[in-house]
């Protein structure tokens, strides 16, 4: 075999250059372009789905809007364990108020101790008179409550004497640093 020249190592340089060139298009390039547009196509339409729910000022999408927003509960981070106790307290007193229902007691406890993952939960436990569609107000709007986590107990009573009257025993939970 002859030694390469210096045109023949050009071209052989040449079009390892554009062998690597060709493979890297089709291996990196072309796939990354086409996961680019099916993203970004992703992206118009939930765009354009945002839009459609946001920019409905009236008539019965407004409604809608407002259904659906309604019925996303609304969370709070949990802060220490002596600051989260009392905005959770104050908040469910004062949708019991609202509610219309005067709680006989209303008691904070931490009986359970830190869990694994860091968090301390806090009970609120509370008795009282109210009547059926009171009680339902305040479980409907609990949601609402931005420390609310979960219901640990509830009990409902009926009057013997008046039916229209009942007594309960909520106790209701958040989670505390």
């Amino acid at each position: 075999m002859k030694p390469l020249t210096q045109r023949d190592k050009r071209a052989v340089v040449l079009m390892a250059v554009g062998a690597v060139l060709i493979c890297g298009y089709f291996l990196v390039f072309e796939p990354a372009m086409s996961s680019y547009r099916s993203l970004r196509s992703e992206r118009d339409r939930l765009q354009k789905q945002l839009n459609r729910l946001t920019g409905i000022q009236s008539g019965i999408g407004a409604v809608r809007f407002k259904e659906l927003t309604d019925r996303v509960p609304v969370f709070e981070m949990p802060a220490d364990t002596a600051q989260q106790g009392v905005l959770f307290r104050d908040e469910l007193t004062q949708q019991l108020q609202k509610a219309g229902i005067q709680a006989r007691t209303l008691q904070m406890r931490d009986n359970r101790g830190k869990r694994q993952d860091g968090f301390a939960v806090l009970t609120v436990d509370c008795q009282g008179r109210c009547s059926y569609e009171q009680m339902l107000n305040v479980l409907g709007d609990l949601k609402r409550n931005p420390y609310y986590v979960g219901i640990e107990k509830f009990l409902l009573r009926v009057d013997s004497r008046n039916r229209n009257e009942m007594t309960f025993q909520l106790a209701v939970f958040t989670y505390a640093k």
